[in-house]
């Protein structure tokens, strides 16, 4: 991948980690303590995996911010 591209990649990946984050905090009402716990504990619907592990790739951080508006909706526990 040219410099260019990997820079906007990673640039991207940054922003959508930020927006899952802030996804995160809603969740809990701004409350960063509770929200940083529930991102350390596996999660069922998630496979079992800690919600902070999905913020390697744009697929799993997508698919963690699904995951947190589906809470948001009432559509999971």
């Amino acid at each position: 991948m040219p410099v260019h591209d990997r820079e906007t990649h990673d640039q991207e990946l940054i922003q959508l980690k930020q927006a899952a984050w802030q996804d995160v905090l809603e969740l809990f009402d701004g409350d960063e303590a509770v929200a940083r716990d529930w991102m350390g504990r596996p999660r069922p619907f998630l496979g079992n995996v800690a919600p902070e592990h999905m913020l390697q790739t744009h697929e799993d951080i997508l698919r963690l911010r699904r995951f947190v508006q589906q809470i948001q909706l009432g559509i999971v526990p």
